[in-house]
């Protein structure tokens, strides 16, 4: 079905049968319409033929009428016709012409032909000279359609076609309704089909570009003509019906064209967009909301009294338009009295509106003043009432309470950095101590293998606790920006392929493929080579410490626009209870059990420390798939 919507042949013809169709309904129903008018369907042949034939005698009774001005000869006229006629005298009774010699006729009428006379008269009182027309004579014509009609002019093809509708009175309405149905049908399937190239997608045709409403004009223009030009050759029944013809067909094919590209741009949600109307006024409206803008960009960063004097300006204005609208009550009330309550109910407001104008502007200013941390400044509340006094003074004091958090705050950071500080020094010299002894007992020669044990686990957890003291001041130093960072143009590939070499043996201890997705050109960054490379080996060691095993690891570096992108994935050997912002919080680890080396706080040092180099760390998690996103801004010539 798709192939036929789009068949180019299948739509030419579609639309030839549509014409058909619809020529065959139009005439079908005027058949229907004439049979039903003159009562084909309740009289007999005779009858009607009478009826229908009388018309016609009527209307050519008018005919010699008007022939009888224009001086031509019936007799010769009517020599090879099926038309009898009589003129007589009305007064004298005297034949003037006719051709009729008792023949039998099935249709008679009657018409009359008044002559008139120019004759100039005088008039009595005032002595001119007038024209009058007076009847010369009258004239009664009859005319008789002969029975046995032995011409083949229009009353003989009326007669046949007579019959015929007798013979098809039912076939008829039977061809009407199935020439009907038939043309709906053809004209859902051009419906449908409008729009469907051969290859089964949408499309637009030339004719559908051009704009909607340009197309409807030139369509009902060329509508107009055709109906004018074949206005100017209908005098006749002949010629009526070719130039009826020859418009119809014109007028249908346009229309035609014109609705399935109708149909197409509905399709193509290009209706009501490709008109030159939609565009004039889509540039209208773009114009005034740049010029809207921009006014509106003015006035929000004038000064607030500036925008007051802009509001009072307004109403000085609308003032004055209602001294202009009410000028005619001066003359009950006096020009005096009005002008001054005009002026006082400008004045009075304009003069309060800049009062409270002021105020605010002071409250604001005082406002900002605070917001960018000059914890300092009082604002003036003299001269200021009710509300806005209390609100000034409430920001005055928020002063106080802001200082009083901020030094709270500093001094409660100042300590956590020092404790920790100060309790990583403590812890790490005995520990340093314990390291070295063990190391010294190791090098002992010990027979008891429960000792040799036992100073193995010491040595274990002595490293694994000298590695946590580390990582803690580490992190407190990220999280609290102390950390000296020295940003300057760092090789993202590189930098992560020397980290790859690094952790090489552990990968293939854990039976690790290392799947690398990255451009071809170098993706160079702004940042700390020491703090990048410290983020790549802390999400490589989680790697080798939580991803299950036989499985591949998958690292993307990405460009998009300014920025770089370097994606970490794998599956997590252990099932994964708690969310992707619990695992960014310390001291928390996706082995719930604690059973492995970490610390919980390798990746809130990563993210701290890529937020210090002016990027960002992401983590998502999606069943046992753990994800990590670090980004940063791309160098860019």
């Amino acid at each position: 079905m798709k192939k036929l919507l789009g068949n180019t042949g299948a739509k030419i013809i579609a639309v030839i049968l549509s014409f058909i169709l619809s020529l065959v309904f139009v005439l079908s129903a005027a058949s229907t319409f004439v049979m039903g008018y003159y009562k084909f369907y309740f009289s007999n042949v005779d009858t009607v033929k009478e009826e229908i034939l009388t018309d016609m005698a009527q209307s050519e009774a008018a005919h010699i009428s008007a022939r009888l001005d224009e001086g031509i000869n019936l007799k010769r006229y009517y020599s090879d016709k099926n038309i009898y006629y009589i003129i007589t005298d009305r007064f004298t009774k005297e034949v003037v012409s006719s051709n009729y010699g008792e023949q039998p006729y099935i249709a008679t009428a009657e018409d009359s032909h008044y002559s008139l006379k120019e004759v100039e008269r005088v008039d009595e009182k005032t002595g001119e000279t007038y024209s009058e027309g007076i009847y010369e004579h009258t004239l009664d014509i009859t005319v008789f359609v002969a029975k046995d009609m032995h011409y083949n002019d229009l009353f003989s093809v009326t007669s046949k076609m007579i019959e015929i509708g007798f013979k098809m009175e039912y076939w008829v309405i039977f061809i009407m309704l199935a020439s009907f149905l038939g043309l709906i049908a053809v004209i859902c399937f051009l419906f449908c089909a409008a729009g469907h190239s051969e290859n089964g997608k949408m499309k637009l045709g030339y004719i559908d570009i051009i704009p909607f409403d340009v197309y409807t004009f030139i369509v009902i223009a060329i509508i107009g003509v055709s109906v004018y030009i074949a206005h100017d050759f209908m005098f006749g029944f002949v010629s009526t019906a070719i130039s009826l013809l020859i418009a119809g067909s014109i007028d249908y094919f346009i229309l035609i064209i014109y609705l399935l590209s109708f149909a197409t741009r509905i399709k193509m949600g290009t209706l009501i967009k490709n008109t030159l109307i939609y565009r004039l006024l889509s540039i209208l409206i773009k114009v005034l909301k740049r010029i809207f803008s921009w006014f509106s960009y003015i006035f929000k960063n004038l000064p607030l009294i500036y925008k007051t004097l802009i509001i009072i300006a307004g109403l000085g204005i609308f003032d004055f338009i209602l001294l202009v609208i009410y000028m005619d009550s001066w003359r009950y009330y006096g020009r005096s009295p009005l002008v001054f309550i005009a002026f006082v109910a400008f004045v009075i407001p304009a003069l309060a509106i800049l009062y409270l104008a002021i105020i605010l502007q002071k409250i604001k200013i005082g406002g900002e003043r605070i917001a960018k941390g000059d914890l300092q400044h009082k604002i003036d509340t003299k001269y200021m009432f009710g509300d806005f006094k209390s609100f000034a003074e409430s920001l005055n004091n928020i002063n106080k309470g802001l200082a009083t958090a901020v030094n709270e705050k500093m001094k409660s950071e100042r300590f956590k950095t020092e404790l920790i500080t100060n309790v990583s020094h403590d812890i790490k010299t005995p520990l340093t101590s314990i390291i070295n002894y063990v190391d010294l007992i190791k090098k002992e020669s010990i027979e008891n293998e429960n000792v040799k044990e036992y100073i193995g686990v010491l040595d274990r957890q002595s490293t694994r606790l000298k590695k946590l003291v580390e990582d803690l001041v580490e992190a407190s130093k990220a999280s609290s920006g102390s950390l000296a960072v020295n940003l300057m143009p760092c090789d993202v590939k590189v930098l992560l392929s020397q980290t790859l070499g690094e952790f090489e043996d552990r990968f293939k201890l854990k039976n690790l493929n290392a799947v690398i997705n990255s451009p071809e050109n170098n993706v160079e960054i702004m940042a700390d080579g020491r703090h990048l490379w410290r983020i790549f080996d802390n999400l490589m060691g989680n790697i080798c410490k939580y991803a299950l095993e036989n499985t591949r690891v998958y690292i993307d570096i990405e460009e998009l626009n300014d920025t770089a992108k370097i994606t970490f994935r794998n599956i997590s050997k252990n099932q994964l209870n708690v969310s992707a912002d619990e695992l960014m919080e310390r001291f928390v680890r996706g082995d719930s059990s604690r059973n492995t080396e970490g610390s919980g706080l390798g990746l809130s040092i990563a993210k701290s420390l890529a937020e210090l180099q002016n990027g960002s760390l992401a983590l998502s998690v999606d069943g046992d798939l753990f994800k990590v996103t670090i980004t940063f801004n791309k160098i860019t010539e």
